[in-house]
């Protein structure tokens, strides 16, 4: 509304639809069956995508952390401690796979959104009687 430049008599005597062909979103009940599977599939790709990029991020913190727990380890049995190596390589090991564990299984709250929107989805879909 900021670029009509009419001075203060705008008068427009009846209704006024501006239609600036903008993407906003939309409440999903108002949108048709066809856009709500269009909708569920694109939120279903956003999800995918931010799980393979949580997994990759996880991957990457394995690798670091199991190369300084293998120098570390290696550093012990060399100076005599086998016993502390091995404590180092499995107490190593059960701290990473339990922070993996719940880092990979706790969602973020980009995954939260998309599941609550796929389940709305689901139910709007099931009550027209499509699912």
């Amino acid at each position: 509304m900021r670029d009509f430049k009419v001075g203060n008599n705008l008068n427009v005597g009846g209704n006024l639809q501006i239609n600036d062909n903008s993407n906003q979103s939309t409440n999903l009940i108002y949108r048709t069956t066809d856009e709500l599977l269009e909708e569920r599939i694109h939120r279903k790709k956003l999800l995918s995508g931010e799980r393979k990029s949580k997994w990759k991020r996880m991957a990457i913190v394995w690798l670091f952390v199991g190369c300084v727990l293998g120098i570390v380890a290696i550093w012990f049995y060399y100076q005599g401690n086998s016993n502390l190596s091995s404590l180092f390589l499995g107490l190593g090991g059960f701290g990473t796979a339990f922070a993996s564990v719940k880092v990979l299984e706790q969602p973020t709250e980009f995954e939260a959104r998309q599941m609550t929107a796929l389940n709305e989805i689901r139910f709007i879909l099931r009550e027209r009687g499509v699912e």
